[in-house]
C-alpha cells in the first residue's frame, strides 16, 4: 500500500534539497550522451525498417536531450539563473518528457515491427529505464515517474500484441515495475536514514568538538593552576594559571621531572596519586625562583578508555593571602592589639600547654597577677591616648624580664599576668624565685614612665600565687591570683600578697557578707548614728555627721568601712544612699516638731555613683520637699578622692545643688591629690580636715605644720574648718591654739552614737551648749 500511496503523491511537486539538485544535473550531464548515442543506435537500427518517421522522432528528442545537456551546463555556470524549485521543475519536465518519448517508441513503432526487432525494442527501452533509474534515484518521484511513464504503455503494448510471449514479457515488465519502484522508495528511506544518521553524526561530532574545545578554554583560562604528569612524573602541560602563578615559561616547565624540583614536599602527594588515586597537599611551597607560596595542590590519576592510568594531573590554588589572613586572624583573636601581649584566650592556651607537659607533675611554677595603681586617673586627666600609651611602656619594661618559657598578658584594662613555669620542685624555692620576680618588678616600676615629656609615676599590686603540681583548673587559678591581687589592693600600693587558703575563705566571707547586704535593706538591719560637731572653743553644738551602721544579724555590728565597699561592688550604694537621706530627712522632721531642732545642719556622706546620676538633684530636692526639711538643713559630704576622679562633672552638680540652697563640704581633705584651683573653682562652704592628719600629730612636728597649712588655705577661700578624729585634750588644745573658731568631732566630745541616745544628749538635755 506504501507504494501506491508514493505513487498517488506524484501529482505534487516536491522541492528537494540542493545538494540533490547539484547530483542530478551532475550525473545528467554524463549520462545524457550516452543516452543520445542510444538514440542514434535506435535511428540506425529502425530507419531501415520503418522510413522517415523514425527521423522525425530521432530529431526531437535528441533535441530534447541536447536541451536537457545544455541545463546541465547552464545550472553548473549560472546556478542563481533560477531558483532551486525552477530549476529543479525544468529538470523533472523534460527528463519525463524524454520517458514519453520513448514510449511513443513502443507504442507507434513497436507494432510495425518483427518480433526479433520488438524484442530488440523491449529490451533497449528496459536498458535505458535501468540506467535511468541510477542515474535518478536521488530524487525518487522522479525516478518513479520516469518508469511509470517509459514502462507502463510499454507493457500495455506487449499485451495487445496478444502473444504468449509478449503477455510473458508485458507482465514481467510490470513486475520489473514495481520491483524497481520498491528498490527506488527502499534506497530512498535508506538514504533518508543515511542522512539523519549523518546530521547526528555530524551534530554529536560537533558537540564533541564542542566539548573538546570547551574542555581545552577551560585548561587553558582556568583560574587555577593545572598541570598534567606521566608515569615518571615528567610534566606534559600546563595552563597559563600555572605559569602565572610560578613565573614560568611553558617550553622550559614542559618536560621537566617533578623528581627534580628544589622543593619535595608535595613529591609523595604526586606519586602517590598514580596508585592510590586523589592526593592533597595543603602547605608552603618554594618555587624554582624562590618564591614562597602557601598552596592546596589536589593531584589524581588520568585514565585511558581501558581503565589504565596513563598519568595524572593537578590542580594548584594560591592560598597564600588565605593562609596570611589566617595566621593574622589567630593571632589577632590570641593577642592584645595594643600592647601584641598575650590576651585572657592566649593566656588561656598558654596554660593549657603548660599543664599537660610532663614537667608539671613535679614542679611548681609561679603566677604574677599584676593591678596598676592610679591608672585610672591617668586616664581621667590625660585622656585614654597618654593611658594607651603608658600601657605600651610598662609592657616593654615588662617584657624584659621574659624569657623563652615565660608567658606575659594583658588581660585587659590595667592588668597584667606573668607565668614562670617550672621554677621548683620545693614550696621554699619557689617562694625564694617568686621574691626576686617581685623585686624586678618592682625595678622596673620604680622609674617614672615619660609620655610626650610627661612624667609619670606608677606602682602596681601584686598578688601571687605558686601553682601546685597537677593542678588543672585555669580558672581557680586565675580565680586565685585575683583574690590575692584584691588583697594586696587593700593594703595601699606596692604590696605583694601571696595567696593562700585564708585569703579565699576571707574572699567567700565576703561575698556572703555582700549577699547579705543586699537583703539588709529590706530586713531593717540597717541604723543610722550620730556623731556631734562641735564648737572646738566651747564645745557648743553646731551640726552632726550621720553615720550609717549595719546590725547584721548574726555578727556584731559593722562600721561603714567594711561593708560600703560592698556596697559599691554590689551595685546598692545608691539605694543606701537614699535610705540614709530619708531616715535623715524623717528624724529632722520628727525633732522640728518636738522643737528639739538645735542644730545648723546634719550632714549626710554621699558617693560619687550616686552624685552624678542625672536624675540626683530633682530625687534630692523632692525628698526634702516631701519631710518639709529645708535646704540649708542638710549638708552634703563629698570625699576629696571623689572629686578628683570626677571633677568635670561633680562641679556642674555642685553648682546646681548651690543653686538651689543646698550646700557642700570636701570631707577626708589632704588624703586626695587636689590642688589649690579644684579649692577656688567647688562651690563648697565646709572643708573637713581627715583624722590621719590628728592620729601621731603630737609626735609629727610634719602634721602640725601641715594642719596649719590646710587651716590657713582653707580660711584664704572663705571655707568653715572642721577637724575630725580629735581624741584627747592635748590635740584639741593645739587645734585650739590654732584657731579657736573651728569646730571638731570625734571620740573625745563623743562616738557615733543612735538617733535616741544623740538626742537625749545633745537635743534634750543640753540644749545651752548649741550655738
Amino acid at each position: 500500500m506504501s507504494i501506491y500511496k508514493n505513487l498517488f503523491k506524484l501529482r505534487h511537486h516536491h522541492e528537494v534539497e540542493e545538494k540533490v539538485l547539484q547530483e542530478l544535473f551532475f550525473f545528467e550531464r554524463s549520462t545524457l550522451i550516452t543516452l543520445i548515442l542510444l538514440e542514434t543506435i535506435f535511428l540506425y537500427i529502425l530507419m531501415p525498417l520503418i522510413g522517415n518517421g523514425i527521423a522525425a522522432w530521432y530529431g526531437l528528442i535528441v533535441t530534447l536531450t541536447l536541451w536537457r545537456l545544455y541545463d546541465g551546463y547552464d545550472f553548473q555556470k549560472n546556478p542563481d539563473r533560477h531558483n532551486s524549485v525552477m530549476w529543479h521543475k525544468k529538470f523533472v519536465v523534460k527528463v519525463w518528457m524524454t520517458a514519453l518519448f520513448l514510449s511513443a517508441l513502443a507504442l507507434f513503432v513497436v507494432p510495425k515491427l518483427d518480433e526479433y526487432y520488438q524484442l530488440f525494442v523491449f529490451i533497449m527501452l528496459l536498458g535505458i529505464s535501468a540506467g535511468a533509474v541510477k542515474t535518478l534515484a536521488d530524487d525518487y518521484r522522479t525516478a518513479i515517474g520516469y518508469l511509470l511513464i517509459l514502462l507502463v504503455p510499454a507493457s500495455m503494448e506487449m499485451l495487445l500484441l496478444m502473444r504468449t510471449d509478449t503477455i510473458i514479457l508485458a507482465f514481467l515488465l510490470i513486475l520489473y515495475f514495481f520491483t524497481q519502484t520498491s528498490i527506488i522508495l527502499h534506497s530512498y528511506k535508506k538514504s533518508i536514514d543515511l542522512e539523519r544518521k549523518k546530521e547526528e553524526i555530524s551534530k554529536v561530532q560537533a558537540e564533541l568538538f564542542e566539548k573538546k574545545e570547551m574542555l581545552q578554554l577551560f585548561f587553558e583560562q582556568a583560574p587555577i593552576g593545572i598541570f598534567s604528569y606521566d608515569h615518571d612524573l615528567n610534566i606534559v602541560n600546563c595552563n597559563e594559571s600555572f605559569l602565572t602563578l610560578f613565573n614560568l615559561q611553558k617550553e622550559k616547565i614542559v618536560g621537566t621531572n617533578l623528581n627534580d624540583i628544589s622543593d619535595k614536599r608535595a613529591i609523595n602527594v604526586i606519586r602517590d596519586s598514580l596508585t592510590e588515586g586523589v592526593q592533597t597537599y595543603i602547605g608552603p611551597y618554594d618555587s624554582q625562583k624562590g618564591l614562597e607560596f602557601w598552596v592546596e595542590g589536589k593531584c589524581s590519576p588520568i585514565y585511558n578508555k581501558g581503565g589504565d592510568v596513563i598519568g595524572g594531573m593537578g590542580l594548584i590554588e594560591d592560598k597564600t593571602k588565605e593562609h596570611v589572613a589566617l595566621q593574622e586572624l589567630v593571632y589577632l583573636v590570641s593577642h592584645d592589639p595594643l600592647t601584641s601581649l598575650s590576651n585572657r584566650r592566649g593566656f588561656d592556651k598558654f596554660m593549657g600547654k603548660m599543664i599537660c607537659k610532663k614537667k608539671h607533675a613535679s614542679h611548681l611554677s609561679l603566677l604574677f597577677y599584676l593591678d596598676l595603681n592610679q591608672f585610672k586617673y591617668v586616664n581621667d586627666s590625660l585622656g585614654h591616648t597618654y593611658g594607651d600609651k603608658l600601657l605600651i611602656a610598662i609592657s616593654k619594661r615588662l617584657q624584659r624580664l621574659m624569657k623563652p618559657d615565660i608567658n606575659l598578658s594583658r588581660l585587659g584594662g590595667d592588668e597584667f599576668i606573668i607565668v614562670v613555669p617550672f621554677v621548683s620542685k620545693e614550696r621554699d624555692k619557689a617562694k625564694k624565685k617568686a621574691d626576686q620576680y617581685i623585686l624586678k618588678i618592682q625595678e622596673i616600676f620604680a622609674e617614672p614612665f615619660v609620655i610626650e615629656g610627661i612624667q609619670l609615676h606608677l606602682k602596681t599590686s601584686i598578688g601571687i600565687v605558686i601553682i601546685e603540681q597537677n593542678s588543672t583548673n585555669i580558672e581557680e587559678i586565675v580565680r586565685h591570683a585575683d583574690i590575692s591581687m584584691y588583697q594586696a589592693k587593700r593594703f595601699g600600693q606596692e604590696h605583694i600578697s601571696f595567696y593562700n587558703t585564708q585569703l579565699d575563705l576571707e574572699r567567700k566571707k565576703t561575698f556572703n557578707l555582700q549577699h547579705d547586704l543586699i537583703s539588709a535593706l529590706g530586713s531593717d538591719q540597717l541604723e543610722l548614728f550620730f556623731q556631734p560637731i562641735v564648737n572646738i572653743k566651747d564645745d557648743s553644738l553646731r551640726a552632726a555627721e550621720a553615720l550609717i551602721r549595719w546590725q547584721h544579724p548574726e555578727r556584731e555590728l559593722i562600721l561603714p568601712m567594711d561593708f560600703i565597699p560592698l556596697a559599691i561592688e554590689a551595685g546598692v550604694i545608691t539605694d543606701i544612699g537614699w535610705w540614709v537621706l530619708e531616715k535623715v530627712c524623717l528624724h529632722i522632721s520628727q525633732w522640728k516638731k518636738n522643737g528639739e531642732w538645735k542644730l545648723k545642719y546634719v550632714s549626710i556622706n554621699i558617693n560619687a555613683k550616686q552624685l552624678l546620676k542625672n536624675d540626683f538633684v530633682p530625687i534630692f530636692l523632692a525628698k526634702l520637699k516631701e519631710y518639709e526639711v529645708g535646704t540649708d538643713d542638710i549638708k552634703i559630704e563629698i570625699t576629696e578622692t571623689s572629686l578628683i576622679d570626677n571633677f568635670e562633672l561633680t562641679q556642674e552638680v555642685i553648682k546646681e545643688l548651690k543653686s538651689h540652697g543646698v550646700r557642700c563640704a570636701i570631707d577626708d581633705f589632704g588624703t586626695g591629690y587636689s590642688s589649690l584651683s579644684y579649692l577656688k573653682k567647688l562651690s563648697f562652704s565646709v572643708l573637713k580636715i581627715d583624722r590621719e592628719f590628728i592620729h601621731g600629730m603630737l609626735n609629727n612636728e610634719e602634721n602640725i605644720t601641715l594642719i596649719r597649712t590646710i587651716i590657713e588655705i582653707g580660711k584664704q577661700f572663705n571655707y568653715n574648718i572642721v577637724v575630725e578624729g580629735i581624741e584627747e585634750e592635748a590635740e584639741k588644745a593645739l587645734i585650739k591654739e590654732m584657731d579657736d573658731s573651728l569646730s571638731y568631732q570625734g571620740f573625745l566630745i563623743s562616738p557615733p552614737i543612735p538617733e535616741p541616745e544623740f538626742r537625749k544628749k545633745f537635743l534634750i538635755d543640753e540644749p545651752s551648749k548649741c550655738a
